[in-house]
C-alpha cells in the first residue's frame, strides 16, 4: 500500500515549520525538508499542453537547491516516462518521490510542506484525491510581526504581507473544508503550544494512528527538515516547545500596525475567534483599499500561472 500523502499549509509564519517538526517524530510519519516541488512544476500548469523534455525537466531539477537536498535518483524516477512529461506525468514522478521517501524510512504517511501552497488548496486535492490537508492558524498580529522581523520579509511591505495573508486564508477556509471535508485538519498554534500533547493527539486520531510521545521531542529530529541556513528564521525549531511564544505582536507592533492588521483581517478575527485589541482604526482605513487592491492583483497573478 502506497503512503498516505499529509500537506501542510498556513500563512508563512503561521508555524508550519513546528508543526511539520512534531509530526516528522511520529514513528509513522515523515516529512521531506521544503522542496517547493508543487508550486514550481506542478501548480502553475505550464506543462499542460506542450510538457518538457525528460532531458530539460532532468537538468532543472539536479540545479534546483531546494529539490537536490532530498538525495534521490532523478534518473531512475524517470525512466518510466517518455521523452517529454506531461503535467500528469509530474504529479506521477512527485508521487514516486514521495513514495520512496516514506519507504525508505518505514513509514505509513509521508508529507509536504510549504506555506505558499495555501495557494493552491484546490489542485492538491485534484492531484492527491487521498491526501490530508493539515491548515495551522496563527492570530494574524503574531504573523505580521513574525514577517517583518524575518529575514526574506522584513524589506517587504506591510501591505503585501496583509494582501497575502488575507488571500491565503480564505482560499485555504473557503475551499479546504469544502473540497478536503474529513481529510480537512485544522490546528491554532496558540493551543498547539499551550497543550501540545492535546492537539497532537487529536491530529493522530483524525490520522487513524496512535499518539506518540516522541512527538514532544521533534527538536531532535529538526536537521533531518532545516538546513542551516533556513535556521536563520526557523531557529525555534531546534528548541523545545516555546510555549510563551504568542502574544508578541502587544510589544512588537506599533498601535498602526495593529489596527490595520485588525482592519484588513477583521471577518477572519471574528470567524476565527481572535478579539480585537481595538485601536483607533482611521489610519488604517486609508490602507485598507490599497490593501484590497494588492489582494486583486495576487489573485490575477495566481490565476494566470495556473491556467
Amino acid at each position: 500500500m502506497c503512503p498516505q500523502k499529509l500537506f501542510i499549509v498556513g500563512v508563512g509564519r503561521s508555524g508550519t515549520t513546528l508543526l511539520q517538526s512534531m509530526l516528522n517524530s511520529h514513528p509513522e510519519i515523515c516529512f521531506t525538508p521544503e522542496t517547493h516541488f508543487f508550486k514550481r512544476y506542478i501548480a502553475p500548469n505550464r506543462y499542460k499542453n506542450k510538457g518538457i523534455s525528460k532531458q530539460k525537466l532532468q537538468t532543472l531539477l539536479k540545479e534546483d537547491t531546494y529539490f537536490s537536498r532530498l538525495n534521490v535518483s532523478i534518473e531512475e524516477h524517470l525512466e518510466r516516462f517518455s521523452s517529454i512529461i506531461s503535467n500528469k506525468d509530474l504529479v506521477e514522478f512527485f508521487e514516486g518521490i514521495l513514495n520512496q521517501y516514506a519507504e525508505q524510512r518505514g513509514k505509513t504517511f509521508v508529507g509536504d510542506k510549504d506555506p505558499m501552497n495555501s495557494n493552491f488548496v484546490n489542485q492538491i486535492n485534484h492531484c492527491f484525491p487521498k491526501s490530508y490537508l493539515i491548515h495551522i492558524i496563527r492570530d494574524p498580529r503574531d504573523v505580521l510581526l513574525s514577517r517583518i522581523r524575518s529575514r526574506w520579509g522584513k524589506n517587504t511591505p506591510i501591505s503585501i504581507h496583509l494582501a497575502e495573508h488575507y488571500f491565503q486564508l480564505d482560499n485555504i477556509l473557503n475551499n479546504g473544508k469544502s473540497i478536503f471535508k474529513k481529510r480537512y485538519i485544522e490546528v491554532y498554534y496558540e493551543r498547539l503550544l499551550e497543550n501540545p500533547y492535546k492537539q497532537l493527539q487529536l491530529i493522530c486520531r483524525k490520522l487513524g494512528i496512535e499518539y506518540d510521545n516522541e512527538m514532544l521531542n521533534y527538536h531532535n529530529l529538526s536537521d533531518e527538515i532545516v538546513t542551516k541556513e533556513e535556521k536563520s528564521w526557523k531557529g525555534n525549531v531546534s528548541k523545545p516547545i516555546l510555549r510563551n511564544n504568542k502574544d508578541k505582536w502587544k510589544s512588537g507592533l506599533s498601535k498602526y500596525q495593529v489596527s490595520l492588521v485588525e482592519l484588513v483581517l477583521k471577518k477572519y478575527f471574528v470567524l476565527l475567534e481572535y478579539p480585537i485589541k481595538g485601536q483607533n482604526v482611521l489610519l488604517a482605513f486609508i490602507m485598507q483599499f490599497y490593501v484590497y487592491l494588492i489582494t486583486f492583483i495576487i489573485r490575477l497573478k495566481l490565476n494566470k500561472k495556473v491556467n
